[in-house]
């Protein structure tokens, strides 16, 4: 950290070398892509899925973000914003969802919710009920486990922006005759919108690459056609190419996002007093909680109900414990590397755009933009997009220094270095919203007071981002630790995680060996939930 924050010079130039170096394996994916074009292959796809691969995509990214937008927003304005019974309980069951793959869900809800399952069979056996359920292995069933899931990015991110508002602004825009819609449409609106977009990204982004749930589903998105292509058609120049097209299509959406906030860039401090919470009355409070109960029923309890299920149903397919604890320690050491190591990287960018000359900070943006879409790549491809630069750099070393096993290649540094370029938007995002927030007068004034920019870092920058890293570092390893794809094809020998275990268990069907993992990688994810939600409840001290 302290070689990150030398200077500004030094930052911008460690960022800008290590950022490159992430973006290799994505330049690899481009120039590869165009290299190996199979015209026939594409032109087939064309003809065949692409069309419904560009249809079904949309729908599915446009209900989530609906979904996602609706539910977070809403939940952490509620929260922040009003003090009823139960707030302190909700506040961090909100975030349990965050927790559940998105394969593990579909897992859970297809089983309970099939013909021969609980549900229907408790209707059929106890009301007598003749009907069917809709089948949940569709695209609404799909964008409704989606918002579920993926809701606690949009909450973390909004709430964590809501958390951070001084009431100065609010008391002066009231005293100024403005109504309750005039002071948040005018000025809680612009202070929250970056977090709310950063939040948003991450959801879209998370929803493209999704392989795990859209391929069990059956449906005919990019992630899994991406998957289909290179696998099942085996057409590595086909594939590459939809993964192309996928990066373009990312690009395309967030140069219209960033048009779109144009340079309404807004910043705050958070030496002034916090925004209190407004007391409700009890019937009201109560009919907010239950409210805010639903996405929690739907996006957790329920699934680990099915999960539970799986496990009462067939108790002899559990796994040893000795093999459980193996998998759990593997899956947690991946995950704190993977997560300290992307957030050092963040900072350092966030810090480098900050202070960096004007031509610097230009490049050290656009290296960040082009990070952020390894988010939308799915881990497959960007597994075997990193593996020929790997491959090379290995063959080099070894070479050189006549070594016989690689530095790189299936260790735990490729897999940190797959981690790296695939969750930097994850860090990257809330630690940014956060340095925008920090009003550039704060520098101005250390800096008067003769504070050298790295003083500046440390005891102004530091202290006001402390919140927004430590989010940003939990939201990255529980990620970690529910990747799947780029997990299992970099990993080293023998080194299996509870992710891979719970995938490999459930591609065979055998859902009740596979309920146990899926559970610990729920459970050990509960614990930087209520992390996360301890930093969101403590409020900033008055300056």
């Amino acid at each position: 950290m302290t070689t990150l924050a030398g200077s500004p010079r030094n930052a911008g130039g460690v960022a800008l070398l290590v950022g490159v170096l992430l973006l290799v394996p994505l330049l690899a994916l481009v120039v590869t892509a165009f290299l190996t074009f199979d015209g026939a292959a594409l032109a087939h796809l064309a003809r065949t899925v692409l069309a419904e691969t560009l249809l079904v995509s949309g729908i599915l990214a446009v209900g989530t973000l609906a979904g996602t937008l609706l539910i977070g927003v809403s939940c952490a304005w509620c929260i922040e914003r009003y003090d009823f019974p139960g707030r302190q309980a909700l506040s961090w069951m909100l975030v349990l969802p965050l927790a559940m793959p998105s394969y593990v869900i579909a897992y859970a809800y297809t089983d309970l919710l099939q013909y021969s399952g609980p549900i229907q069979l408790w209707l059929r056996t106890t009301l007598g009920w003749r009907g069917r359920l809709p089948d949940i292995r569709s695209l609404s069933g799909a964008i409704f486990l989606f918002s579920f899931v993926l809701y606690p990015y949009v909450y973390l991110m909004t709430r964590t922006a809501l958390a951070e508002l001084s009431s100065s602004a609010v008391e002066s825009a009231r005293l100024l005759g403005q109504s309750r819609w005039g002071v948040f449409w005018r000025v809680v609106r612009p202070l929250i919108m970056p977090s709310i977009i950063a939040g948003a990204m991450l959801v879209l982004m998370e929803t493209l690459a999704d392989v795990g749930a859209t391929y069990y589903f059956g449906l005919t998105t990019f992630s899994a056609g991406i998957y289909k292509t290179w696998f099942a058609m085996g057409s590595r120049s086909a594939a590459l190419m939809l993964a192309v097209v996928l990066l373009a299509a990312v690009a395309g959406i967030y140069l219209v996002e960033r048009r779109a906030r144009g340079r309404a860039m807004q910043v705050t401090s958070r030496t002034h007093r916090p925004w209190a919470p407004e007391r409700l009355r009890p019937r009201t409070g109560l009919a907010i909680a239950v409210a805010l109960f639903l996405p929690v029923l739907a996006g957790f309890v329920i699934p680990v109900a099915g999960l539970l299920w799986l496990l009462a149903r067939e108790p002899e397919m559990t796994p040893t414990l000795e093999r459980f604890w193996l998998w759990a320690g593997n899956s947690f050491i991946a995950g704190f590397l993977g997560a300290t190591v992307t957030l050092l990287l963040a900072i350092a960018f966030a810090y480098a755009t900050r202070f960096s000359e004007s031509l610097q900070a230009k490049l050290v943006g656009a290296v960040a933009t082009g990070l952020k879409f390894g988010y939308a790549v799915p881990g497959a491809v960007v597994a075997l997009a990193i593996l020929w630069p790997m491959a090379v750099f290995d063959r080099a070393i070894t070479d050189a220094l006549n070594m016989a096993t690689p530095l790189l290649t299936h260790t735990i540094i490729g897999l940190i270095y797959a981690y790296m370029l695939r969750f930097f938007a994850v860090s990257y995002g809330g630690v940014e919203a956060s340095m925008q927030r920090i009003t550039p007068s704060l520098d101005f004034a250390a800096r008067t007071l003769g504070a050298s920019r790295i003083q500046v870092f440390w005891r102004v920058h530091l202290p006001l981002l402390r919140r927004a890293a430590m989010v940003a570092w939990m939201l990255v390893l529980i990620d970690v630790m529910k990747e799947l794809p780029a997990t299992l094809m970099l990993r080293p020998f023998n080194f299996d995680t509870l992710a891979v275990i719970a995938q490999q268990l459930s591609q065979d069907e055998r859902l009740a060996e596979a309920a146990l993992p899926s559970l610990a990688i729920v459970v050990i994810g509960i614990v930087p939930v209520i992390l996360i939600s301890r930093l969101l409840q403590r409020r900033p001290m008055p300056g």
